[in-house]
């Protein structure tokens, strides 16, 4: 097994936790780069805490370093998980160093902020998304602390080689702003998230429904990714209410997990809706995959969003989409032909705008044109050309 070259530094297991873009976004880089990264992160295992150990994760050993050990509890921690990675990573900076690496990639402001002040030969961090992480936390009191966190995030910047961000031109002058002249606009690059089309691509709609037990009569709307506030799913459920005026048989899923998981479940009850809206819970890509497939339109109902990786797996399945606006979906979808972008959040509109894909007679190839932008050989190779650390190895001669 080669020596590493590159840290990514996550607080993640890399296989389920934390379900959405980010671990949507580490699964890539290692189909990607493979025994080329090196990966610092947490675990639910067996293995040590505070050790290089080699692990399997996505079909081959890696090295491996979990910083703790993470129980699954029913309730929110203590400790937020930002904080509790972020000083369980400072703690361990010797070990994780000892094996070597000069390199590092983080997608999480939080490893940033741990480690940015280390030697590194080269530092990567790519924004998944461009919104203050605190303005959406689960904790009352860490959103008071806002703008303290926005400074120590873009004061550990001063120490990036290569800053990236999944966002639109928009969303990227709002972050620059926001930062008050911490962050040129010129040390910015915009640098979308990618889909892995070898895994989510078409594939006939009544075959996933009889694999996944879903009558091929209903009308199926499917959101995948994180189940979190920020998400928007009072917004679908509200949608739903509306669109099964129309059409009683109509049904929902929720494909995913997430820290809202047990309030949507809740929401459903209160709303007597349990025969026309369920959540999956976590689900492995390729059965992601399937329930894309087995739906008649992908639905978003987002606050905020950086690109999202989610929407990119529902075109890349072929699906017309609908979504609130944005960053990144108009570029995306293309309106009334695979899709509708609903501003404001009108439960009414959103349902006439579900109603409406539905009869997009070329929404797939539309969606799969676009999707085919964002595969994962346009990433390694964009990646490749903005980061030397990740470029293409010079062959051998």
């Amino acid at each position: 097994m080669p020596a590493p070259e590159v840290l990514l530094i996550e607080g993640s297991d890399y296989e389920t936790f934390p379900a959405g873009g980010q671990l949507t976004m580490a699964r890539c880089l290692i189909k990607l780069f493979g025994d080329r990264l090196a990966l610092v992160g947490e675990t639910a295992g067996d293995e040590p805490a505070g050790r290089w150990t080699k692990k399997e994760i996505a079909g081959a050993p890696r090295w491996f370093f979990p910083v703790h050990r993470r129980r699954p509890m029913a309730r929110r921690p203590l400790i937020p998980a930002r904080l509790r990675f972020y000083a369980s990573v400072k703690r361990y900076r010797k070990e994780i160093e000892s094996l070597g690496c000069r390199s590092v990639f983080l997608q999480a402001p939080e490893a940033l902020m741990a480690v940015a002040g280390w030697n590194w030969d080269s530092l990567c961090f790519w924004f998944p998304g461009v919104e203050n992480p605190l303005k959406v936390s689960r904790y009352w009191w860490a959103r008071q602390f806002c703008q303290a966190f926005d400074y120590l995030m873009f004061s550990a910047l001063d120490r990036a080689s290569v800053v990236l961000a999944a966002a639109d031109e928009n969303a990227i002058l709002k972050l620059v702003a926001r930062s008050k002249g911490r962050l040129n606009r010129e040390r910015l690059v915009g640098l979308p998230t990618c889909v892995d089309t070898t895994v989510f691509r078409p594939q006939p709609m009544l075959a996933a429904r009889a694999a996944l037990g879903i009558d091929p009569a209903r009308t199926v709307f499917v959101n995948s990714g994180r189940i979190g506030r920020f998400k928007g799913w009072q917004l679908l459920l509200d949608a739903l209410e509306e669109y099964l005026r129309k059409d009683p048989r109509a049904l929902l899923l929720f494909v995913g997990d997430g820290e809202d998981r047990a309030a949507v479940e809740a929401s459903i009850a209160a709303r007597n809706l349990q025969e026309s809206a369920r959540v999956t819970g976590f689900q492995s890509p390729p059965q992601v995959a399937a329930f894309l497939n087995a739906a008649n339109v992908a639905v978003f109902g987002s606050f905020v969003e950086g690109w999202s990786a989610s929407m990119l797996e529902a075109l890349a399945c072929g699906k017309p989409m609908v979504s609130t606006d944005v960053s990144g979906v108009k570029s995306m979808v293309a309106a009334g032909e695979n899709g509708f972008i609903v501003n404001g959040r009108n439960a009414a509109d959103f349902a006439q705008a579900m109603d409406k894909a539905l009869n997009l007679a070329n929404a797939e190839k539309v969606s799969t044109s676009i999707a085919a932008e964002f595969d994962l050989p346009h990433l390694g190779a964009s990646l490749g050309r903005l980061w030397p650390p990740l470029a293409a190895p010079e062959p051998a001669r």
